[in-house]
């Protein structure tokens, strides 16, 4: 059994802790992303099947066989029937959307019921029982209804018992939010309803997770009557929200900086690491020890040394995932498989393998003469085997992060760029300075050449630096970029409430309500509903082939009415892409941009539209980009100020109501009846909750990525120090004094970190583009953070003006 001291030995030298402890932000950041994208993803497929209702969802105009159902085992399933009637009280009519469930439903997440119109929700498992209805608050309105009172469905009377707030599954259309109503599954039939003809759908929702979910649906197909189809949360047309899809492209991209930084902060580490081993290797070598006895005393006591370092890296991700867990929530809980956690244990080895194992390996191949001769350089072969172990390691780790090779073509040509063309591009300058400074004075001139006549110790050197810097500086305006991003998509005072079917005659009156009660108000649209029919004077159909409409928006837009509306001013949440926002005159329209590529419309066409009234005619003079997440009203259509004269139209706004104030709802209502007023804090608090998460997520990258850059610049610092100690030394024994020294010193770091600073800001600029494209729709501009390399740089040249020179004696040093 090895010694426990032995284990202990290494931890001795500055080179193998900083190998260690880059090691553990490795496997800590590794860690945490792959544990935090899984969670993530179990738990958006949970939110994806709630939002459907199931994991599986079997539909059609007749409900499920005996057969299938048989099929289903005993897993969680759910019966739901969907259909309009008209409720009648007095003289008062409202067309409903019912939903009859069972008492499965719902399959996921909660219904919010409140005991009073405006009332705080209270959340509960099941839907109604027998005997009782639940009606939305636009039903109460417009009915006058009271809770504790009977409303007739059909041929029965029910009672009205609960405020029906949310369901999981409703969705968030604004536009498709109708009157609702939910009853009981086992009071349809004495309704009378559901007669012969009746227009009706029927779901069967089924709890599949995981890979159940291919297996009930393979087992389900071959019985599937002409009117009936599957629907899984894999087909479901769900996006993420913009700060979850960019927290997730920010995560893989940090991680891989993270991963090349550790790695660089190893290799560097490594060298002196096997400067150190190197006389030990010699000792063995003279005394007869084989290859593999080196190996296995130099590598295997250095691997066992780092476990503890590897081992807390898991560990601390362990630790933020189960707090991760609880902060979101046990409910949705994903449990890694073993496999994971095997691979996020071999990950770190694999860095630590790739950077720094190839220049420890060379020891056992070098004669003792060489390494006892203060030439222990590696064989030209050795070179490329470096160059090939710091290719594989960012790759391999990628996989583990991607679980695909997707994506390896383009980081191999990444790694390729970073490990090749970074050192080859800072050859050029190093070599032309070198020509240059040979006028130069003699601290300048010495100072450049210690640099320039080592280049294979300068250019990684140089190399690891730039990398650093930059990413230090990227890092931190991308993070600064994100939170700004989503504090300007979501701003505190974002509207709370839509109000739909306001008519001329009640407008000005609704706004002074508004005044009254401080709303805030982004704006009022007009409304015409229409359905776009030619397109350039040719019928839609015709001017759109299925070849060029295979996208689900143009199909929708193509069969269905649109809400048109018009405008003087581009709203804040647009911007116009093509062309110009429209005019003063009227017959102008401008068209949302991804709606117009999936139809092919470009600015210049003509399109009819068919409305209630006739036909209207109008120009496409702009495509515009739309932030649909910015809880304001937006539109596929908005026409210049004039153009839907003529044309049957209500008004839709929205406005931002203090929730101290939400009791004064009621008297609104009261005044206009008529209007539908859609509550969408929930929808608010869930992006706010989104929002929130993601921003600690991002600072949390943000510290592992300034954590690995420190480390990297201390790697690199500790690589040159050695070197910078015996060339001192040297210039003592020569007669050189301290000022000259310290003169000498400060100049080949000012030419070393100051270098690396210019170069990371050009890196900085270079990476702007790739990045803003990718994270931000191509906006990623220009800021002071690409000055941060000099917060860094300056203190570092400041402790080594300050450092005192060596005192001990110069020959012992060179002896040494």
């Amino acid at each position: 059994m090895p010694d426990p001291r032995l284990m202990l030995r290494p931890w001795r030298s500055g080179a193998f802790r900083i190998q260690a402890l880059a090691l553990l932000v490795a496997s800590l950041a590794i860690a945490a992303v792959v544990l935090l994208r899984g969670e993530l993803e179990h738990r958006f497929a949970n939110r994806t099947a709630e939002a459907i209702g199931g994991d599986l969802i079997l539909e059609g105009s007749q409900p499920a066989s005996e057969q299938q159902i048989a099929l289903l085992g005993d897993r969680p399933q759910a019966a739901i029937s969907r259909f309009t009637t008209v409720l009648v009280r007095d003289d008062t009519f409202v067309l409903v959307s019912v939903k009859a469930v069972d008492d499965g439903y719902p399959l996921f997440g909660q219904l919010r019921v409140s005991d009073r119109r405006f009332g705080d929700p209270v959340a509960v498992d099941r839907g109604p029982p027998a005997g009782e209805v639940w009606l939305a608050g636009t039903a109460l309105d417009r009915l006058d209804q009271n809770l504790g009172e009977f409303i007739t469905v059909g041929d029965r009377a029910l009672l009205v018992s609960k405020v029906l707030v949310r369901e999981p599954d409703q969705g968030a259309g604004f536009y498709s939010m109708n009157p609702r109503l939910m009853m009981n599954l086992a009071d349809v039939a004495s309704t009378g309803i559901l007669g012969p003809g009746t227009r009706v759908r029927h779901e069967l929702r089924i709890a599949a997770p995981g890979d159940q979910l291919t297996e009930v649906a393979e087992a389900l197909r071959p019985t599937l009557a002409v009117n009936q189809e599957i629907d899984t949360r894999e087909d479901a047309g769900l996006r993420s929200m913009g700060p979850l899809r960019q927290l997730t492209l920010w995560g893989q991209l940090a991680v891989m900086m993270v991963v090349l930084l550790c790695g660089g902060a190893v290799y560097l580490a490594a060298g002196v690491r096997g400067a150190e081993q190197a006389g030990r290797c010699a000792v063995m070598k003279t005394f007869g020890a084989s290859r593999r006895r080196i190996l296995g005393q130099v590598l295997g006591r250095e691997l066992l040394a780092l476990l503890p370092s590897l081992l807390l890296g898991l560990g601390l991700a362990a630790l933020a995932f189960t707090l991760l867990r609880r902060w979101l929530g046990e409910a949705l809980a994903w449990q890694p498989p073993w496999h994971t956690w095997l691979l996020l244990g071999l990950a770190p080895v694999v860095i630590w393998a790739g950077f720094a194992l190839p220049r420890l390996w060379r020891l056992a191949h070098l004669p003792a003469r060489d390494i006892l001769g203060d030439r222990p350089q590696a064989p030209s072969a050795r070179a490329g085997l470096n160059l090939v172990g710091a290719l594989a390691a960012p790759v391999l780790v990628a996989m583990m992060l991607s679980g695909s090779l997707t994506d390896l073509g383009q980081l191999l040509a990444l790694m390729v760029a970073v490990a090749v063309g970074l050192p080859l591009l800072l050859w050029g300058p190093l070599r032309l300075a070198d020509r240059a400074g040979q006028r130069w004075p003699l601290p300048a001139r010495l100072a450049l050449r210690r640099l320039s006549r080592r280049p294979l110790t300068t250019l990684p050197m140089l190399a690891a630096m730039v990398l650093a810097l930059s990413i230090m500086s990227l890092a931190t305006q991308v993070g600064q970029q994100l939170l700004a991003d989503w504090r300007d998509r979501l701003p505190e005072n974002a509207p709370n409430y839509f109000v739909l079917n306001l008519f001329d005659q009640d407008l000005d009156a609704f706004r002074d309500w508004l005044d009254r009660h401080d709303a805030r108000v982004p704006g009022y649209y007009p409304v015409v509903r229409g359905r776009l029919t030619r397109i350039n004077d040719e019928p839609v159909r015709e001017a759109v082939t299925k070849e060029d409409d295979e996208d689900d928006r143009g199909q929708r837009a193509l069969n269905r009415d649109l809400s048109l509306t018009e405008a003087d001013t581009l709203p804040d949440s647009n911007r116009t892409l093509d062309g110009r926002w429209v005019g003063d005159a009227a017959g102008e329209v401008s068209v949302e941009s991804e709606l117009a590529e999936s139809l092919g419309l470009a600015v210049g066409d003509t399109l009819t539209f068919t409305g209630q009234t006739g036909d209207l005619e109008a120009t496409v003079v702009g495509l515009r980009e739309v932030d649909w997440e910015s809880f304001e009203p937006n539109f596929y259509f908005m026409f210049s100020p004039g153009t839907l004269d003529g044309q049957s139209r209500y008004w839709l706004t929205s406005f931002y109501l203090p929730g101290n104030r939400t009791g004064e709802l009621p008297d609104l209502i009261r005044q206009f009846p008529q209007i539908t007023l859609l509550d969408v804090n929930a929808l608010l608090d869930q992006a706010q909750g989104l929002i929130d998460q993601a921003s600690r997520a991002a600072l949390a990258l943000a510290v592992l990525l300034l954590a690995a850059s420190i480390l990297v610049m201390a790697a690199a610092w500790l690589a040159g120090g050695q070197q910078r100690r015996r060339d001192e030394a040297l210039l003592r024994v020569l007669g050189a004094r301290n000022r000259l020294l310290r003169r000498v010193a400060v100049l080949e770091q000012l030419l070393l970190l100051g270098g690396a600073a210019l170069f990371a800001h050009l890196l900085h600029l270079a990476a702007l583009v790739p990045l803003g494209i990718k994270l931000f729709d191509g906006d990623l501009p220009l800021s002071a953070w690409i000055l941060l390399p000099w917060v860094v740089v300056l203190p570092l040249l400041a402790l080594e003006a300050l450092r005192p020179r060596g005192q001990d004696a110069p020959l012992a040093r060179l002896a040494g």
